[in-house]
């Protein structure tokens, strides 16, 4: 699997979460809406989701996308977490990374966790340390885990998955079906040694898991009525007295007193869990050394804390920043009293935390000695105290338990102890096992809270600590041996003590009174204190003693004999049983006797008898065991004056307590003047110090924890940060991922879509190839045919194609009244852009079957995409492409782009992308325009929104759409249908350096077009929304198009006459002095018209280029070409030229061809003038003379054009007397007849026939009266019937003598200077206002009303062209200077008595190169490959190969073998960088080549199928990129190149096979040669001649057509054809007796030296304007030329 695999895969699992996740959400949203019960909404994961459960879930018959998604993710996980296999884990840490298992996390679903976190935890162990590290530290993933994994605590899985993390254990090794018990996790991680790496970053997880256990099921106890929390507690006087015995005897509470009545009993499943954790971490403490120093090293304590806290003080954790405040004050609550309840049973009685007022014993006893200033005043008090007894000079600590006889408990076999059992066990190694202990740092460990909680929870944990350190000792009393031990034991005790001074140890004096006392007289033993051991350590036990005589004055002075007499009596029994150990620690403590002695005199004189028992026994066993040391003390005190004071002391061990009481009392006077003395001043003095000393240390303590809860504070900001970052970031991601993938589903769906379109293009297109003539599946329907858009010589469209969309329409014409509604056309908007948009382009598209399946899929999808978004899909009901992409990059712009990238040829890059409509017609298709790096590509359907993405049209922003072309269709750009616009998807695309020329047009009246011509003869017009992007486009295809950038062809061999046809000087750049010259100089100053003038340029090229000039296009019906009525005379049998009534008055519009119609005109115009209307200035037509309905009317026989016709029309034909069926009637309309009918012609006209022709065999209908049916046009009577002879005889007309002296006067009318103006209106020439540029400016028109009607007026009504002539255009000269051509002297062609050159082989082609102005000649396989003739080709070889040569060099640049099967037959270059092969394989084969300097690359562009025989004749038209192809069995198979398709096939009757052929560049006719027949043939297949030219005994053996120089008119179309025995034949094409035939003009021969003609055939004929040469087999080359007359 690869990692964009596993990218993949996790981008849909999320993607589908997420989706399932809204489903739910709207389906909540709905519930709520729909119902008025109550919804509990569960904020908690439920702890019934488990693993069983979802699995359940998961094997339910509905697959839905969340059950989906997670076996998508198990399979996941076992592919990334396969055993042994780490290559797809180390792929997938690349391309996904943690951070997708991250938000994973997120998911409510336990499965998603499990698995989420299995693939995370072997991701962070393969990864090691430093991985981890980073992720931790870098991503935060440790805080991630821990906010997330909280609440699934109760899954066992976890577990093993964090303690895998800990432990370095790969995942893929732990079976996780087995049950989570102490075993099975010890057999897991820790047995036999299996895993020694720690990751401690994971210790804090599992500690949070912990916690989020415990207060779940803390919470859950104490919620619950019937918990044991809620049941009434064992008396505290039976608790404090059970604590005691377990004290004094030693006993600890081990696991096997488990299930106490007392405890709170967690029997269920996930309570076991915890218990299960928490043993197996005290097992791994006692097993594994590492885990114990990581325990050290960590922060693993004080997490234990944390967790322990709450449960312990029923209390939360305050955040750090609350707890800074009541450290800076030592009144925090003053008089306020707080209760504080323990939560574990043990503890059994409410204390009250409330503010002390220290008072001075009485006056008599030093009243003046200052009281303790301290930390913070509060004391722990029993709820039922009823006050206290001032003590003077009292040793105060910052916190006091006045209820000496509680005691924090332990809590037996509850989780929590089982958390502190933990922690004790860390402790108690840092303490017996390690060295340098520094303290166990509870204070600086405790969580945030109130002082009063962090005392008490600090008091629970150091009681159990050291109840449990003692019985450690008591188990094994060896330990003290080591002086490590007593080293830790004394830092230990001096903790100690400054807990309970401080009074953050409730209670804690007599705790430490029992802990050091057992250590000392442990010590004390002779044998023990004799180990040198020990005798090194004197110093440490010293400490010990001091802490432990400072911790008895301590509790001594505090306890209130008054208040608290039996825990006073209690203590002072306790210290009767410790004597020994206090009375031996006094010896190195030497003022502790004179301060005891002071606190047993207080004691003994108190009110309480029990009290002064005690008090009487401790003195009797201070004058026993320290006689000596006591009597020192007492004298001191004691003058002589009471001398007998000190013997009464003295004497205390001969009499009993009652005696030595009753005695102190007759003489308490005297004996409390006697301890109010220095006895006295030494208690105070050791009060002071030691509540000073108290004082410093707290306050360094709370510095301390005030940096600690700073630094906490600051942990925890950045926790929430991380926490907060991640949530905003997962929501971002989600979201972000949702809709990516939204957007790659609904991509895939519609490349689903345009794999089908492409693929039902591609059958249709193979369908159609094998329907067409001489294909597998040929049609035997009739073939339907429509005009292409090549175009040839003078800009002629000749050729006709086969209609790409052939299912006959149903057009109906308009019917008369009488035949009923019934029978009627229906025309509905609907309809008519229905039909329409199915053949609105004369580019092929796809057919019905295809659309249908397009609609038949989109329909489908769509109602999937509606089903999704019942379902709560949101994300898809956008439409099924989204506005917006969540990613960007570099990798987006393909992403964008991919709807294009399936039509760029190979290696090819998209450069530019602009939004262009394509005007077809009237109507306009959107498409793109691209600008590769090595092509130019032209995409219907396609737009590219602001955001750069390409989608189709019907979903691009309105918006951003062309309004003005939404208002010519007739339709908003929404209303599109989708499914016939993806049929209508076409591309085109062209080599950058095939751009011939970039004009720049007007779309109504706007600036905003460009007109792109290429080399294959080819246009489009294109429009952009402002004319700001027009010309950014123009610029761009300027500077990177060869020939549209200004430069023209070097070689005119290769086709500069298109450049010339097409080149306007408005686009050409000017300089200021070009532009100056321009200002003043004449008409004649274009080149065009200075060629014309002189009469170098027939009218009909004039006339195109100057329509070219004026922006009129083929491409636009409102902006057609036109060209002028030349005949009047429609009525004769025969047209006479010669007579100037033949012809209609040039010098006048047409609506002034007789005179009256000129007067009606006029008063029109003056009527119009009266009524001043400053917004309608006055006019003479109404109409125009070129208009769209026109233009259509005229070619209304041919597609496409018929569309746009019932389009205008609604959808239906009109009524039949109002069609274009008369040339005669349409005449006499436009020029007397009919007052709203003006029209000019267009140049159809004057070149092809076929527009006569109703080839389609449309129902017209019929016309009225006897009128008949509509069918073809009815011509003149001199056009004998032929379309063809109507053509040529008015082509001839048009360059008549009469029109070339009167042509300059209609154009002066349409494009001159009496188009506009004083004389436009003097020649009666003024049209509507809107008709003429400049009248409106549509961009400023407001209302979107007028602008429609504005528009709708140009657009139907016609526009006048850009005036080209400001002034008089200038009369064609006479041209009798122009030299004459052999069109009009073949007669007199005079064969050269010299050979050209001779080849000694025979002569096979023959090309003429301008640049070494001489004929290039080659024989037989070889050719001569222009412009340069730098490089020939041959072929011919045994590999069937073809080789490129150096002319100069001869050195091989190229070779290509086996370019066919069998041997090659023709070859033959269409131009330059198209080569065309043929040969036995009946395959016709096109090839794109490419020149360098030093090599020759041929790349193949198609292979054409049609004939079954071999192929031995190839002929080409370059202009109207046509071949031609004819086979041994005689099939002649015309091919369209462009397309690279078939067009027709020529019917040829039986006879020889063909030998040669040839086509007419200029005019497109057909020449076939075979035997003595020669044939000629439209360009389209109507045949004009079939005569046989040859004697008996010869043959045709090569033929040429006459083409002048290629942009002239040839007053005769001459035919050579060569023969046998050295002779050429000139044939003239005439008109005779209504027909077409061939007249023989003249013999030429060819002579050998002698002067006889010589045995060899002709073999090539290349006839030039004024010269011709000729070929024959022998290899000689003979040039004729014809004399010019005297």
């Amino acid at each position: 699997m690869t990692a964009d695999h596993l990218r993949s895969l996790a981008m849909y699992i999320t993607y589908a979460l997420e989706k399932a996740e809204r489903e739910q959400q709207i389906l909540q949203s709905r519930t709520f809406s729909d119902s008025d019960s109550r919804i509990t909404i569960q904020t908690q994961t439920p702890r019934a989701t488990t693993g069983q459960v979802s699995m359940q879930d998961l094997a339910s018959s509905e697959l839905t996308t969340r059950k989906i998604a997670i076996r998508l993710l198990g399979l996941y996980a076992d592919v990334v977490c396969l055993q042994g296999d780490t290559n797809n884990i180390a792929k997938f840490s690349k391309a996904v990374t943690n951070k997708w298992l991250l938000h994973l996390l997120v998911s409510k679903e336990d499965q998603i966790v499990t698995l989420a976190s299995t693939i995370l935890a072997r991701l962070l162990v393969l990864n090691g340390q430093i991985y981890i590290e980073r992720f931790s530290e870098e991503t935060g993933g440790m805080v991630i885990l821990q906010h997330r994994l909280q609440d699934w605590w109760h899954l066992s899985a976890i577990w093993r998955i964090c303690f895998a993390i800990l432990f370095g254990c790969d995942p893929a090794l732990i079976d996780f079906q087995r049950p989570m018990n102490l075993f099975t996790l010890v057999d897991d991680f820790v047995g036999d040694g299996k895993c020694t790496t720690l990751h401690p970053e994971i210790l804090p997880v599992l500690v949070r898991l912990l916690q989020g256990g415990l207060e779940t099921i803390s919470r859950e106890q104490l919620d619950t009525p019937n918990s044991q929390l809620h049941r009434s507690n064992r008396s505290t006087t039976s608790q404090a007295s059970h604590t005691k015995n377990a004290q004094e005897n030693g006993q600890s509470e081990t696991r096997e007193h488990a299930h106490d009545a007392a405890q709170p009993q967690i029997d269920s499943e996930p309570a076991s869990i915890l218990r299960t954790v928490t043993r197996f971490l005290a097992d791994v403490h006692s097993r594994s050394p590492e885990f114990r120093d990581l325990t050290v090293s960590s922060n693993y304590v004080q997490e234990l804390l944390f967790t322990l806290y709450p449960a312990v003080v029923n209390s939360s954790i305050l955040d750090p920043a609350a707890e800074l405040p009541s450290n800076e004050s030592s009144k925090a609550s003053e008089g306020q009293n707080t209760s504080i309840r323990p939560s574990h049973p043990s503890v059994t009685k409410s204390y009250v935390v409330r503010q002390l007022t220290t008072e001075i014993t009485p006056k008599s006893l030093r009243p003046e000695l200052p009281a303790l200033r301290r930390m913070s005043s509060y004391i722990l008090v029993k709820t039922d105290s009823q006050g206290t007894q001032p003590l003077p000079a009292k040793l105060q600590s910052p916190l006091c338990l006045r209820n000496p006889a509680s005691k924090v408990g332990l809590v037996d076999r509850s989780i929590t102890q089982e958390i502190l059992e933990i922690i004790i066990a860390v402790y108690t190694d840092q303490v017996l096992a390690r060295k340098d202990f520094l303290g166990l740092g509870l204070f600086m460990k405790v969580p945030p809270g109130v002082q009063e909680h962090q005392a008490f929870f600090e008091s629970f944990v150091l009681q159990n600590v050291i109840t449990h350190l003692g019985n450690a000792i008591r188990l094994d009393q060896k330990l003290l041996w080591e002086p490590r031990v007593l080293t830790n034991l004394q830092r230990f005790a001096g903790h100690l003590g400054e807990a309970v001074f401080e009074g953050w140890f409730i209670d804690g004096a007599e705790i430490v009174l029992e802990f050091l006392a057992r250590i000392l007289e442990y010590i004390h033993i002779p044998d023990v204190y004799r180990m040198k051991s020990i005798r090194l350590c004197d110093h440490m036990i010293i400490t010990i003693q001091e802490v432990l005589l400072r911790v008895v004055l301590l509790r001594l002075s505090e306890l209130d004999e008054a208040s608290q007499p039996s825990e006073t009596a209690a203590f002072m029994e306790r210290l009767v049983y410790w004597q020994t150990v206090i009375f031996a620690a006094a010896n190195s403590q030497k003022h502790f006797l004179r301060l005891f002695c002071y606190l047993l005199y207080l004691k003994l004189t108190g009110p309480d008898d029990r009290v002064g028992m005690s008090a009487a026994n401790l003195w009797r066993l201070l004058m026993v065991q320290k006689p000596e040391e006591t009597s020192r003390t007492l004298k001191g005190e004691f003058t002589r004056a009471n001398a007998e004071l000190l013997q009464g002391f003295e004497g205390l061990t001969e009499v009993d307590n009652e005696t030595f009481l009753a005695w102190v009392g007759d003489n308490r006077k005297e004996l409390d003047a006697v301890f109010s003395g220095s006895l006295s001043q030494s208690w105070a003095d050791f009060v002071t110090a030691e509540n000073r000393n108290t004082e410093e240390v707290a306050k360094s303590r709370i510095s301390k924890r005030k940096e600690r809860l700073k630094q906490w504070a600051s942990q925890a900001r950045a926790r929430d940060h991380i926490i907060h970052r991640h949530e905003t970031s997962c929501n971002h991601w989600r979201s972000n991922i949702y809709a990516s993938e939204s957007i790659k589903k609904q991509r895939a769906a519609q490349d689903q879509l345009n794999n089908l379109a492409f693929n039902q293009s591609a059958w249709t297109k193979l369908k159609r190839g094998l329907g067409r003539p001489c294909g597998l599946l040929e049609s035997p329907l009739p073939s339907r045919w429509q005009l292409d858009q090549t175009e040839g010589r003078n800009r002629m469209r000749v050729r006709m194609i086969l209609d790409p969309n052939p299912d006959p329409q149903n057009y109906q014409p308009k019917r008369k009244e009488s035949r009923g509604p019934g029978q009627r056309r229906k025309s509905t908007l609907g309809t008519r852009r229905k039909t329409l948009s199915k053949a609105r382009s004369p580019t092929p598209s796809l057919p019905n079957a295809s659309t249908s399946a397009s609609n038949d899929f989109q329909e489908a999808t769509e109602q999937n995409a509606s089903m999704e978004s019942d379902n709560g899909d949101v994300g898809d009901r956008d439409g099924f492409e989204m506005v917006g992409d969540p990613h960007g990059g570099g990798d987006d712009f393909e992403d964008k782009n991919r709807k294009v990238l399936r039509s760029l040829h190979r290696n090819d890059q998209v450069e530019h992308v602009h939004n262009v409509s394509q005007i077809i017609g009237l109507e306009g298709s959107e498409g793109l325009l691209i600008l590769g790096k090595h092509y130019l590509y032209l995409l219907d359907g396609l737009f590219q929104r602001s955001d750069a993405e390409i989608v189709n049209v019907s979903q691009a922003p309105p918006d951003e759409r062309d309004t003005y072309l939404q208002m010519i269709s007739g339709r908003e750009p929404w209303e599109r249908d989708i499914g016939i616009q993806r049929a209508e998807q076409e591309v085109r695309s062209w080599r950058r350096d095939e751009v011939l020329s970039i004009s720049k047009r007007r779309f109504l009246f706007r600036d905003v077009a460009l007109e792109i011509f290429f080399n294959d003869g080819r246009s489009y017009l294109l429009t952009t929304n402002r004319s700001e992007s027009r010309d950014a486009l123009y610029q761009k295809l300027q500077t990177t198009a060869s020939a549209a950038s200004g430069r023209v062809f070097s070689m005119p061999d290769e086709g500069s006459w298109r450049f010339d046809a097409v080149q306007s000087p408005a686009n050409q750049a000017q300089t200021l002095g070009s532009r100056f010259t321009s200002v003043f100089a004449q008409n004649n100053a274009n080149p065009a018209t200075r060629r014309w003038v002189q009469g170098e340029m027939s009218n009909f090229n004039y006339l195109m280029h100057i329509n070219t000039m004026a922006g009129r296009t083929f491409n636009d019906l409102t902006q057609y070409p036109v060209f002028p009525w030349v005949l009047a005379d429609y009525t004769s049998q025969e047209l006479d030229l010669t007579d100037s009534r033949s012809f209609r008055d040039l010098t006048k519009p047409m609506g002034c061809q007789t005179p009256e119609r000129q007067a009606e005109f006029r008063d029109r115009y003056q009527s119009f003038a009266e009524m001043g209307d400053h917004n309608a200035p006055p006019f003479h037509y109404g109409t125009h003379y070129s208009t769209a309905m026109i233009v259509t009317s005229y070619l209304i026989r041919l597609q496409p054009f018929v569309q746009s016709y019932l389009l205008l029309q609604g959808g239906s034909f009109d009524h039949p007397d109002r069609l274009f069926y008369s040339i005669e009637k349409a005449w006499a309309s436009a020029s007397r007849q009919n007052m709203s009918d003006v029209r000019e012609l267009i140049p159809e006209f004057f070149y092809l026939p076929e527009f006569l022709l109703n080839s389609n065999k449309f129902d017209f209908g019929e016309r009225q009266g006897a009128g008949g049916t509509i069918d073809k046009v009815v011509l003149p009577p001199w056009a004998k019937g032929d379309p063809k002879i109507f053509i040529a005889k008015h082509r001839e007309a048009l360059e008549s003598e009469y029109v070339s002296k009167n042509l300059h006067h209609w154009i002066n009318l349409i494009f001159g200077h009496k188009q506009r103006g004083e004389s436009a209106l003097e020649a009666t020439n003024v049209f509507h206002h809107l008709s003429y540029r400049g009248a409106r400016d549509l961009d400023k028109i407001k209302d979107p009303v007028e602008r429609l009607a504005t528009i709708g007026i140009i657009h139907n009504f016609g526009q006048t062209p850009h005036q080209v002539f400001q002034r008089s255009h200038p009369a064609r000269e006479d041209g009798k200077h122009i030299p004459k051509q052999i069109d009009t002297m073949a007669e007199n062609l005079t064969r050269l008595p010299s050979a050209v050159f001779e080849i000694n082989d025979q002569v096979m082609s023959l090309q003429y190169s301008s640049k070494m102005d001489r004929p290039m000649c080659s024989g037989p396989s070889k050719i001569n490959i222009g412009p340069a003739y730098d490089k020939y080709l041959e072929w011919g070889f045994v590999d069937g190969g073809i080789r490129f040569y150096s002319a100069d060099t001869k050195k091989l640049i190229g070779l290509f073998e086996h370019v066919h099967v069998g041997q090659l037959s023709c070859v033959l270059f269409a131009d330059s960088q198209t080569l065309v092969t043929a040969g036995n394989d009946c395959v016709v084969s096109v090839w794109g080549v490419t020149y360098t300097s030093s090599s020759v690359e041929l790349q193949p562009r198609g292979s054409l199928f049609g004939h079954r025989t071999a192929i031995n004749t190839l002929a080409v038209s370059r202009s109207f990129r046509t071949l031609l192809s004819a086979s041994e069995d005689g099939q002649v198979l015309l091919w369209d190149l462009n397309r690279l398709e078939i067009m027709r096939k020529l019917t040829l009757r039986g006879g020889p096979r063909i030998k040669c052929a040839r086509i007419h560049d200029i005019n497109g006719t057909i020449m076939i040669c075979r035997g003595p027949n020669l044939t000629l043939y439209t360009l389209n297949g109507d045949l004009i001649i079939n005569q046989n030219v040859c004697t008996e005994d010869d043959i045709i053996t090569s033929c040429a057509f006459y083409e002048g120089s290629g942009n002239d008119y040839l007053k005769r179309n001459l035919v050579f054809t060569g023969h046998r025995r050295g002779v050429v034949n000139v044939w003239d094409v005439a008109i005779r007796a209504g027909r077409f035939v061939l007249e023989h003009l003249k013999r030429m021969h060819h002579l050998d030296v002698v002067g006889y003609n010589i045995g060899s055939a002709m073999t090539c004929v290349l006839p030039l304007a004024q010269r011709v040469y000729t070929g024959d087999e022998d290899g000689r080359v003979v040039s004729s030329i014809a004399p010019y007359p005297s």
